[in-house]
C-alpha cells in the first residue's frame, strides 16, 4: 500500500499492510506565517517519512481575527503566549462578528494548505488542517470568564457560539477547498472537571456539530480530538467524524474500553511524554500494545497529544523503524 491507501484503509476499518502512523509538533516561530507553516512541516513529513500529516498552526490562529493579543514566540522551542482575553464582559460575546473564514489569518492558513499541497505527490501521505471547536474558540477568547458567563449571562454566550460556529463552518469548508484532505477537529474543553455532561451538550457539541455541518457529507477524513483528562469517550460516538484521538492513559477511556465503545478508527497509541523521555524499548512496548489490542485494525498510531520540541530525534527515528 502507498501512504494514502494504507491510512484511508485504516480509517474505514480495513486490513492494511502494517499500521499507519503520524507524528506532529510545534515549530512556534515558523507556524505563525503560511511559509513558515509550510516549509516546517514538510521538512519534518520528509525527515521521518510518516503516513498521515497534521498541520499545527499556532494555537491562536482562530480568534487572531476577533483582535485577540499576544505575544508571538521568537524560537521555535517557545510557545506563543496570549497577552490577555479579549472577552470580558458579558455583552461581549454579542459584539461577536461572523468572519468570512477566508481572510487575515485564516486566509494565511488557507495559503499553508496550498502551499503544502503544491509540494505533495500523488503517493504522498495525505494531510489534516488542525481546526478548532467553537467552546475551544470561546475559552480563548475569553478564559475563565466563560465559566461565569455561561451561568449567570448564557443567552449572551449562545450568541457568540453561535457567530462563533459559523464562522468555523465557512473556514472548515474553505479549508477542504484549498486542498486538504480532511481535518483534525480539536476540542481543548472536553474535560468534565472544566464541563459537566449537560454543559457540554449544550455549549459544545451543540456548535460543532453547526461547524462541521459544511464537510460532514463530504469524502474527506474527520478526526475528532479530545484533549485533556477525565473526558467521556462516549461523546465522540455524536460526531459525524472517522476516528478519535484522546490520551488514552490516566482517568481516561483505554485503548481496550474504546473499542468497545466506540467503533470509530482509534489514533493514538503514542504517550507523548514517553516519547520524548522514554527508551527505544518503551516505545516499543506502547507500539506493541497498540497493536496487539486492536489487531492492527481501526488504528492509526499516533501521539497522545502534540509531541513536545525535546522529543530526541533519535526516538522519532525509533519509532518510525519499529513501525
Amino acid at each position: 500500500m502507498n501512504k494514502r491507501d494504507r491510512v484511508y484503509a485504516a480509517l474505514e476499518g480495513l486490513p492494511v499492510d502494517r499500521v499507519p502512523i503520524s507524528l506532529w509538533r510545534h515549530f512556534y516561530k515558523q507556524e505563525q506565517t503560511a511559509t513558515g507553516l509550510a516549509s516546517a512541516t514538510l521538512a519534518f513529513y520528509k525527515r521521518y517519512d510518516f503516513d498521515l500529516i497534521k498541520l499545527t498552526p499556532s494555537s491562536f490562529y482562530a480568534i487572531e481575527d476577533w483582535g485577540a493579543r499576544i505575544s508571538f514566540s521568537q524560537d521555535d522551542t517557545q510557545p506563543s503566549i496570549l497577552k490577555q482575553p479579549l472577552i470580558q464582559r458579558s455583552q461581549d460575546w454579542r459584539n461577536l462578528t461572523t468572519l468570512r473564514g477566508t481572510e487575515g489569518c485564516y486566509g494565511e492558513m488557507l495559503h499553508a494548505i496550498k502551499l503544502v499541497k503544491n509540494q505533495l505527490a500523488e503517493d504522498d501521505a495525505p494531510f489534516l488542517m488542525t481546526v478548532f471547536t467553537p467552546l475551544t474558540i470561546a475559552y480563548q477568547l475569553a478564559g475563565k470568564n466563560l465559566i461565569k458567563h455561561l451561568h449567570d449571562t448564557p443567552t449572551d454566550v449562545h450568541i457568540g457560539l453561535a457567530t462563533i460556529a459559523e464562522t468555523i463552518s465557512r473556514f472548515a469548508r474553505a479549508v477542504i477547498d484549498a486542498g486538504a484532505d480532511g481535518i483534525f477537529f480539536v476540542s481543548q474543553t472536553a474535560s468534565t472537571t472544566q464541563f459537566d455532561a449537560e454543559d457540554y451538550q449544550t455549549y459544545g457539541v451543540r456548535y460543532d456539530l453547526i461547524a462541521l455541518e459544511r464537510v460532514k457529507a463530504e469524502p474527506v477524513p474527520l478526526v475528532l480530538h479530545l484533549e485533556g483528562s477525565n473526558i467521556d469517550f462516549k461523546v465522540a460516538n455524536q460526531y459525524p467524524v472517522h476516528a478519535v484521538s484522546w490520551q488514552h492513559s490516566g482517568h481516561n477511556s483505554s485503548i481496550e474500553e474504546a473499542l468497545i465503545l466506540t467503533n470509530k478508527t482509534l489514533m493514538t497509541g503514542l504517550n507523548s511524554s514517553i516519547l520524548e523521555q522514554g527508551s527505544s524499548a518503551e516505545i516499543f512496548t506502547q507500539i506493541r500494545h497498540a497493536t496487539k489490542k486492536t489487531g492492527g485494525q481501526r488504528l492509526i498510531l499516533a501521539p497522545t497529544n502534540v509531541l513536545s520540541p525535546q522529543t530526541p530525534d533519535e526516538n522519532l527515528r525509533a519509532i518510525m523503524h519499529l513501525v
